[in-house]
């Protein structure tokens, strides 16, 4: 390698007092300088003899140092694919055709938003900001526009009166709404003059303060401790507050309301009032003087250049005008000792360096800056060069034409996917469209979708299902989790081994099911208080769920079950919502205590936070993430908004302002927030008897898959089987609502079975697991314990039986010792007639009911035999 050897010597010598030799070793494997070789048939040979990777040619930046890799004869001369648009500025510039008409100029002309159709469809509305909404969004009372175009000159609406309840306000709901227990009319007036047909039902436990709102629901703790946590900040209303007083943390504002104590005195009015900024008395740092321009008087006073070796004393002790010392130039002798540059002063000199390098503490030599260790500084790849660096994108993703440290997918559109109580909707990010997925849901709040088959699956806590769609025409919605069985604040499909993995709030569990809903498992039960939002890495094999119970939280494990860990527990007070950013491996969530957006590792390492606002982060719910943006919905301003997802700035809302309903959970809907993945499990269902679960990746020999079993049955030593646990009943599960519902708890067998090693303790099948059975025919069913008046006639039936069974064997063992032994015999096992294990469960009715108990407490004693199932005989097993 010519001119590398050549120069290999010197160079190193200079680097190695830098400490620079690896980086040039770095630089050096990427890009060479070669004049005896060509180059390799990925690299571009730029002029001067330097190799470059050829997708570095015609980026608009110049790589090799004679600039010939971006030669307006090279570039122009470049032909664009089928599946890329050709600018019309007739310099070689090719785009993506997903970059046309997405209100971005990528072109450098503009060409590629110049022929764009911007009118609406027929059946849809044109508000004044351009933007397109379904024609039956007109007067309804909602500000769909965002202008509140849709909603001006309305005419007074009749609802229809053999479908609809007409609220005070004027809005409709559906007639099957009135007197259902929860209030859909703004002034509750559907559940009025009900009588005993309905009984409001809260979401809360009584030790909780219930919101306004009639869904939000908090610990006691924080109702009149300065923050405005309900939505409409009526836990800190005047009439529920008095001697308020703020936590050891806070500081109290002249207007009684609490702000955190660090920001008192930092130069910024954080109260209303601005009390925090009196009476600061902090003694002023001492500022440092401009090196380039002033002279540094010492004690924080700095004087121009120009007055130094003036002949007159600026400085209080004349530092500026020291005898012999002006007008010699030390950079004429060994370049004054600068590595790089040398630049002389009045007084003195001062080394500089060239861009992309920094200053040593000895002030005289050079380093290189590692601009990849700045967050943010790429969208997702960052290459360090000496003096410098290069961005670059994953596969799918192009960089912009106009700021090449960012990336932009090149195919698809993105959407968001919002669930706002009574309806889904699809809003449209690269271009001014709102369309409706879903209608008339009694309150929608978790969802999530599946790309490659365009469904789309949300949870219902007021029916208190989940349901599926197809997103196209979700309005035929299918049922997968059947009414009354689960309360999902939280939900997440694994779009590889086709899975719904949801958090429960009243059983207080995490579990999952198969897209149709007849196999499903508790994954985790134990140690959980009110678990939230979930989020999948299926590649990965990890989930990931917030918990903001007594002891708040973010914890990660495996699909299966296996290797739980908290990776998140301090900082943190109400992490509502998570998602995680796949291409960083990254996760983010938002606090609705703190009023933050944070980020970290998948590990929960390198935490970072991305913004702090008391106005657009007064109370976040949910939150979801694509290429350089997060987007979340906020309660209080009942909108969605947008920021930059590294700095938290640029924040702007999406939808209107105070919507008519809450903004639930959001979702970006794209290809790549699903990338593809191998799913280990399509072969023969990876050899499990029922359900294949991917594992986590702790490091390469990991295993990808594990076993497991649905609710009611335990999985057999060998790994792969299933078959029934005589040690589980199912019981109808706790609510968070107040009823009262009759329990069984079966006592531990004294048996030891076999656990895999990718087990974790959450998936263990002791007593305590109570989880509704699941059926084949998708409807969930909840075994409640035998009548009283029954038990005797079973007890008898049941000694009968021993009796019988013991009877017969004493019979066959005396005909047997009355022939004599053959001479040849033959033995054999067959645990078919192995002896039977007693089992003992005991029984309250109308206990009640704590939160999220994982064992239960009531204990009446009696006694149960049954039968060991014949390994041989597989009807009942599931492939």
């Amino acid at each position: 390698m010519g001119l590398i050897r050549r120069y290999t010597l010197p160079i190193c010598r200079l680097l190695l007092l830098s400490g620079l030799l690896q980086h040039v070793q770095q630089r050096t494997y990427a890009i060479s300088i070669d004049t005896e070789s060509t180059c390799g048939v990925k690299q571009f040979r730029c002029n001067n003899g330097m190799c470059i990777p050829n997708k570095w040619r015609c980026d608009r930046e110049s790589d090799c140092a004679d600039g010939s890799d971006e030669a307006p004869g090279l570039c122009k001369s470049k032909t664009c694919s089928p599946d890329e648009f050709a600018c019309k500025s007739g310099e070689g510039e090719c785009i993506p055709l997903a970059w046309m008409c997405d209100q971005s100029k990528d072109c450098s002309d503009g060409s590629d938003e110049a022929t764009c159709n911007t009118t609406c469809r027929s059946d849809e509305f044109t508000c004044k900001n351009s933007r397109c909404i379904q024609k039956r969004w007109v007067c309804d009372q909602d500000n769909d526009c965002g202008d509140g175009s849709d909603e001006v000159a309305c005419p007074k609406i009749e609802c229809p009166k053999d479908t609809s309840f007409t609220c005070s306000n004027g809005g409709c709901i559906s007639k099957t709404w009135v007197c259902d227990g929860e209030p859909d009319c703004e002034d509750g007036g559907d559940e009025r003059n009900c009588g005993t047909v309905s009984q409001i039902l809260t979401p809360c436990q009584p030790l909780e303060f219930q919101c306004k709102d009639r869904i939000t629901c908090l610990p006691h703790s924080w109702v009149c401790d300065g923050d405005r946590d309900c939505p409409d900040g009526d836990d800190e209303q005047m009439s529920n507050c008095r001697n308020i007083t703020c936590r050891p943390d806070q500081f109290q504002c002249g207007d009684r309301s609490c702000i955190a104590g660090h920001l008192t005195c930092n130069g910024l009015k954080d109260c209303a009032d601005g009390s925090d900024e009196r009476d600061c008395r902090i003694t002023a740092e001492l500022k440092s003087c401009n090196a380039s321009s002033q002279f540094d008087c010492g004690g924080g006073q700095c004087i121009a250049l120009s007055q130094v070796c003036d002949r007159r004393k600026d400085c209080p002790d004349g530092e500026d005008e020291p005898a012999n010392k002006c007008g010699i130039n030390e950079c004429d002798s060994k370049n004054g000792g600068c590595m790089h540059r040398c630049v002389d002063q009045p007084l003195g000199y001062r080394c500089e360096c060239n861009d992309g390098y920094k200053l040593t503490s000895d002030g005289h030599h050079c380093a290189d800056i590692n601009e990849c260790e700045e967050p943010g500084v790429c969208s997702q790849i960052c290459v360090n060069e000496v003096g410098g660096f290069k961005c670059e994108c994953e596969a799918g993703y192009m960089r912009d034409s106009h700021d090449r440290t960012r990336c932009k997918a090149t195919e698809g559109h993105a959407s968001l996917l919002l669930a706002r109580r009574h309806d889904i909707r699809k809003i449209a990010l690269d271009h001014m469209e709102i369309t409706s997925i879903v209608n008339n849901t009694k309150a929608a709040t978790a969802l999530d979708f599946v790309f490659r088959t365009g469904m789309i699956f949300w949870s219902d806590v007021n029916t208190q299902s989940i349901y599926k769609a197809p997103i196209d025409e979700g309005n035929e919605k299918t049922v997968v989790l059947k009414k009354s069985s689960v309360t999902s604040d939280g939900l997440a499909v694994d779009w590889i081994y086709n899975h719904v993995y949801y958090t429960d709030t009243h059983k207080c569990t995490i579990e999952l099911t198969n897209f149709d809903g007849n196999m499903g498992k508790v994954l985790i039960e134990d140690a959980l208080d009110i678990p939230r939002s979930i989020a999948l890495d299926p590649i990965e094999g990890w989930m990931y769920w917030s918990d903001w119970g007594a002891s708040p939280r973010i914890e990660r494990a495996g699909m299966d079950g296996s290797h739980r860990t908290t990776i998140i527990n301090y900082d943190v007070k109400w992490p509502n919502g998570i998602t995680l950013d796949l291409v960083r491996k990254r996760i983010y969530w938002v606090d609705g205590k703190l009023n933050i957006i944070s980020s970290a590792n998948y590990d929960g390492s390198q935490r970072r936070q991305i913004l702090y606002s008391t106005e657009y982060l007064r109370h976040p719910f949910s939150i979801s993430t694509f290429e350089d943006y997060i987007y979340w919905t906020d309660w209080d301003k009942q909108t969605v908004f947008k920021a930059n997802k590294f700095t938290g700035q640029d924040v702007e809302p999406i939808t209107a302002v105070h919507m008519l309903q809450h903004p639930m959970v959001i979702h970006v809907y794209h290809p790549y927030r699903q990338p593809d993945g191998i799913n280990h499990c399509q072969s023969v269902n990876g050899h499990c008897s029922h359900l294949c679960l991917p594992a986590p990746r702790i490091n390469e020999r990991s295993p990808r898959i594990s076993c497991a079993c649905p609710t009611g049955l335990k999985l057999m030593p060998d790994g792969l089987m299933c078959v029934e646990d005589l040690r589980i009943r199912t019981v109808k599960p706790s609510k968070r609502f107040n009823t009262t519902t009759t329990q069984v708890k079966l006592a531990k067998p004294n048996q030891t079975f076999a656990k895999l090693p990718q087990d974790a303790p959450s998936l263990s099948t002791d007593a305590g697991n109570f989880v509704n059975a699941t059926h084949a025919d998708g409807d969930s069913a909840e075994t409640a314990p035998p009548p009283e008046g029954n038990s005797k006639t079973i007890a008898f039936a049941i000694i009968g039986t021993v009796a019988a069974v013991t009877l017969v064997i004493a019979a066959s063992y005396w005909l047997l010792r009355q022939y004599p032994k053959r001479g040849n015999t033959m033995n054999f096992s067959n645990p078919t007639y192995n002896k039977t294990t007693e089992d003992t469960f005991s029984l309250e009715k109308n206990a009640s009911i704590n939160r999220c108990s994982s064992a239960m407490e009531e204990e009446v004693s009696g006694s149960l035999v049954t039968s060991v199932p014949n390994p041989n005989d597989f009807s009942y097993v599931r492939f």
